[in-house]
């Protein structure tokens, strides 16, 4: 959080001065006594009063930063009397001690109850004026404060929607799809129905998962199965999958198909280098496993699957793994499961 403005050194050093001035003129007007200051401005009248300013200001910001640390932050009607009325009473009592102790031992005379109180009505209203603008600026940081934070929420929803939207749409993985489909409409006719029927299904899944938080493992392996059909359409794709799960569990939508594209585009495949990505189901995990054989460029690491590992973060505790072993690299999922 930065420093209010009554914080600030230079306001610190300047405003006492600024004040003390304005104080010492505003008892020559009152006493009608101009003249003095034409005579000879700076006196000691004049360091009295910026001194006896120091010391209040000094007095009300050490009261403003205890009243902040031990009562509520909150800009209450209550809080806000109880800081002006103690302020005062303490503006009051310093005043009316500097002013006697000058009086007495500086001037040699006993200070009229007239004169205290012209002192007392000035500096009251000088420390009123200094609470007001200390309220007033912690007022406007906090308004300003709470609308930056909407801006913020406001904008992250926005990014997180544009995220969803480019991961929806997947354009890398269409703009590929298109240029294999106008190879294989000029080669084969009856391959590009089949390879736009893969393509379909996928995007149909895809833009429909939207509306779901969860979905059956069963139902996304299908998908998962399709996208594989269609990357074997690509050149030099050689892969498939090998699918140990029996029984049914839930995941994030689209997660599988994100992993899978994510260990296709890090692998190095070929007609004589077949990728085999297996899926292996561990008491409480889903285990995606296959042959390490990485790109020089890419490899396959957390920060590929980062989208993947925060969904998964919201509906479990468990921790989404990466691991490394010989000649494996090993995906671990938490199984979902909704509580009733």
């Amino acid at each position: 959080m930065k420093k209010l403005f009554i914080h600030q050194p230079l306001f610190r050093l300047l405003s006492p001065i600024i004040s003390g001035i304005i104080i010492y003129l505003l008892v020559l007007l009152l006493n009608n006594n101009v003249q003095q200051a034409q005579e000879q401005f700076f006196n000691e009248e004049l360091y009295f009063c910026i001194a006896l300013s120091y010391l209040i200001q000094e007095f009300s910001r050490g009261l403003l930063v205890l009243f902040k640390k031990f009562l509520s932050d909150k800009l209450s009607a209550k809080n806000i009397i109880l800081q002006i009325v103690i302020s005062m009473l303490l503006c009051v009592a310093i005043s009316t001690i500097a002013i006697t102790f000058y009086f007495e031992y500086v001037l040699g005379f006993t200070a009229s109850k007239e004169e205290i109180y012209v002192f007392n009505s000035i500096f009251c209203t000088i420390t009123f004026i200094y609470i007001m603008l200390y309220i007033s600026h912690q007022y406007l940081y906090k308004i300003n404060t709470e609308k930056l934070a909407q801006e913020e929420i406001i904008k992250q929803n926005i990014e997180d929607d544009f995220k969803q939207f480019k991961k929806g749409i997947n354009p890398n993985l269409l703009f590929e799809s298109f240029e294999s489909l106008l190879i294989l409409i000029k080669t084969d006719k009856e391959k590009s129905d089949d390879f736009i029927d893969h393509l379909a299904t996928i995007y149909r899944y895809i833009l429909s998962g939207k509306e779901k938080q969860l979905v059956d493992f069963n139902d996304e392996i299908l998908i998962v199965n399709e996208l594989i059909q269609l990357f074997n359409y690509l050149p030099y794709s050689n892969i498939a999958i090998n699918n140990n799960c029996k029984n049914s569990f839930l995941v994030v939508p689209g997660s599988l198909l994100f992993i899978v594209e994510q260990i296709v585009r890090t692998s190095i495949i070929s007609s004589s280098s077949k990728l085999i990505i297996n899926f292996d189901k561990k008491e409480n995990d889903l285990e995606i496993s296959y042959f390490r054989n990485d790109k020089i460029t890419t490899q396959f690491n957390l920060k590929n699957i980062a989208e993947i590992i925060r969904s998964y973060h919201i509906y479990s505790k468990q921790k989404v793994k990466v691991l490394e072993e010989k000649s494996t690299r090993k995906i671990i999922l938490p199984k979902l499961k909704i509580i009733v």
